[in-house]
């Protein structure tokens, strides 16, 4: 980049924080259009001016029948007035300001806002050669109910011929398709023939047929192979059509406004490539050997990002009143601190009944659902803290919903309908924001609650023992919780030889809330059975616990490791235990374990009918005295203790059997918070969260 170039840029910024630039969305043009021509910019002025007006000037044949929509990714730019003002001088044209969400899965938002049968994205800086657009029309108008992807050709810096027609599915400089040029372009130019993937630069299909990218995609990167798959997955093509020729701007003098890095890309790639089934182990040893040594924490924190528990039901949205800032600051800060991405929905006036003003936040919030493209979302009372533990009992509480439930009303006994969270589904979306909307426009009842509206069309009632969260006061300092008094020891089953372990278990389990100890009891070593010297070693610490006077105990192993929430789940578990008859809760699964249902009443607790895993475990004191008589002391008794090895082969088929018989009420904690290693690779159901584990 030049000095010119480079105060130029400068300048420009300067220009663009002077003030605030006021833009708004154009309103439905109602004209009908065969093609919709998308395009999605990010204070790229020059590019989106030169290929919307290179379409005016060298496509005027096909004029009547397309129409433009542009998503201005960046409304607060120096260009958004001057982008917005195409509106006013081209024949059906949308100006789409979009702010919330700033990646590559903007472009499913264009699809959302299409009214054409057919949808062709561009790049705000393409060029599309003469004839293509008529090329491709009458492709459309020759098979009207394609499922196929149809791209075309890139041509050279020169325009002289073809650069690429495709791209081969391999790896080049970190990135997943390397450019080539197939001859039947060239030979057959009137023929469209099939292809494995292309750059997204162009592309266009039938906007029923779209697949949609995943949109929890970040930033820029690793659309391209995952997108193709998807059309294949549901019976599409790949297609080449030669006569479709564009031309890409790579080019950048002032430099890429928008972020770009690597891990976003590692990213993308993770989670593309997880739910079309790619090989994620290939695509780990590409980016390592590309990017060497800063490649493991580029992939850590991409894989943190991955593992986040709200990506199973889609998104969370704040309701919140624009006239109050300081309750959404302080969620806002809330859920940045714990990662949660959270979305603000506000009233789309000023005035108006509380009740009113919430059931237009609604209706804005189920309008960003709808363009986010979420399966179902949460929304969440401004008032509500957002505490670590949050996202993993929302994400229980919709897993276990009824699949036929399209809504659901999340609160506490006797807890004000006001505040509960609301689960909404896909398929309800569009229902719920007209009914409302209509009722909007209308009247509201100056009591209205949606609580009540959602639960009188049939939304599922979840009441809870305990609130989902606690209630922010406003204008005080945030909730604190206060910690009952200690009551739970926690004992570490540790070989004599390993020591250092013991030491990083101390300080990893003296954080928990409630500990009063962590000790160490000595490892049974038996190299000949080891699930019977476990069950040795977990009775000595059941009789270590006793000896104590402890509550209730902790039992662990002492490669075990701790999920990033697990003191804020742990918390919320115990003040549900308290008021529950309970003997064992198992804290994690072995790799054949299965989840029972939830609780009536909980949000973190599950039945325990096939949970099998031992290396963490919560007991109740009431069961001490049961355990130590059911499992004989090796040392005083070892025929009675070969009798009990010989028919319970594992601790873990023990307690299965002792919860199904009645001898001890086992529980699951959800999500299981412990873990090792080994247990994660093997395919444990924590290992969904695997980078959230302090390994």
């Amino acid at each position: 980049m030049t000095e010119f170039d480079v105060a130029l840029h400068r300048a420009l910024k300067n220009l663009q924080s002077a003030g605030p630039v006021q833009v708004k969305e154009t309103p439905p043009h109602g004209k009908p259009a065969d093609l919709t021509i998308a395009i999605a910019t990010y204070d790229d002025f020059d590019g989106a001016y030169f290929t919307i007006h290179s379409i005016l000037v060298h496509h005027r044949e096909i004029l009547d029948r397309v129409e433009f929509v542009l998503l201005d990714n960046n409304p607060e730019g120096l260009p958004a007035p001057m982008l917005e003002s195409f509106a006013g001088y081209i024949d059906r044209f949308r100006y789409i300001p979009f702010t919330d969400v700033r990646s590559t899965a903007v472009r499913d938002v264009l699809f959302r806002k299409a009214t054409g049968k057919y949808v062709l994205v561009l790049d705000s800086h393409v060029i599309l050669a003469p004839g293509s657009l008529s090329a491709l029309l009458a492709y459309f108008d020759a098979n009207p109910e394609t499922a196929d992807l149809i791209q075309g050709p890139m041509l050279s810096q020169d325009s002289s011929h073809i650069a690429a027609t495709h791209m081969d599915p391999k790896w080049r400089n970190g990135m997943f398709g390397s450019w080539g040029v197939d001859p039947r372009a060239k030979q057959h130019p009137d023929m469209p023939f099939e292809i494995v993937m292309q750059g997204l630069g162009a592309f266009a299909c039938r906007r029923e047929a779209w697949p949609g990218l995943n949109s929890h995609f970040t930033g820029f990167g690793g659309e391209e192979g995952y997108i193709h798959e998807k059309f294949r997955i549901n019976g599409g093509k790949v297609v080449c059509l030669p006569a479709f020729g564009w031309h890409h701007r790579f080019e950048r003098p002032a430099g890429v406004p928008y972020r770009i890095n690597w891990e976003d890309r590692v990213h993308n790639y993770l989670l593309g490539w997880n739910e079309v089934g790619w090989d994620i182990d290939s695509l780990h040893r590409q980016f390592s050997k590309y990017l060497g040594d800063s490649y493991p924490e580029i992939r850590r924190r991409a894989e943190l990002c991955v593992h986040r528990p709200e990506l199973a039901f889609g998104g969370v949205i704040v309701l919140s009143d624009d006239r109050r800032v300081a309750p959404w600051r302080s969620c806002l800060a809330e859920a940045e601190s714990i990662e949660l991405t959270v979305h603000r929905a506000i009233p789309s006036q000023d005035d108006g009944l509380d009740g009113w003003r919430a059931a237009s936040a609604f209706v804005a919030g189920l309008d960003k659902a709808i363009l986010l493209g979420w399966k179902s979302v949460v929304f969440l009372d401004e008032a509500r803290v957002i505490e670590p533990a949050l996202a993993y009992k929302l994400r229980n509480i919709a897993d276990d919903l009824p699949a036929e439930a399209d809504s659901a009303v999340v609160h506490a006994h006797g807890e004000d309908l006001v505040g509960a969270a609301l689960v909404v589904r896909a398929a309800a979306y569009r229902t719920l924001r007209d009914e409302l909307s209509r009722s909007i426009s209308g009247s509201l009842p100056s009591d209205f609650s949606l609580a009540t509206y959602l639960l009188e069309r049939g939304a599922v009632d979840v009441v809870l023992d305990c609130s989902l969260s606690p209630v922010r006061v406003l204008g005080e300092p945030d909730p604190v919780i206060e910690d009952s008094k200690p009551d739970l020891g926690v004992v570490v089953v540790n070989l004599d030889l390993d020591i250092d372990r013991w030491k990083a278990s101390w300080h990893r389990f003296i954080r928990l809330p409630r500990v009063a100890a962590v000790e160490r009891v000595a490892a049974f070593d038996d190299a000949t059975n080891q699930d019977a010297a476990f069950a040795v070693s977990w009775r000595r610490a059941v009789a270590r616990a006793t000896e104590k006077g402890w509550d209730s105990v902790f039992i662990t192993a002492d490669d075990v490791n701790v999920l990033d929430a697990s003191a804020s789940i742990l918390e919320h578990a115990r003040r549900e235990l308290d008021l529950r008859p309970w003997d064992v809760v198992q804290l994690g699964h072995d790799a054949k374990s299965g989840d029972g249902a939830l609780l009536d009443g909980s949000a973190m607790l599950r039945t325990s009918p096939e949970n099998r895993g031992v290396h963490a475990v919560l007991v109740h004191s009431r069961a001490f005295e049961r355990i130590l008589d059911a499992i004989a002391d090796p040392e005083a008794d070892p025929e009675a203790f070969g009798k009990w090895a010989g028919h319970h082969r594992t601790l873990g088929d023990f307690l299965v059997e002792a919860n199904a018989g009645g001898m001890l009420t086992c529980l699951t904690l959800a999500p299981g918070i412990a873990s090792t290693r080994s247990l994660l690779r093997s395919g444990a159901i924590e290992s969904e969260y695997s980078r959230r584990f302090s390994l």
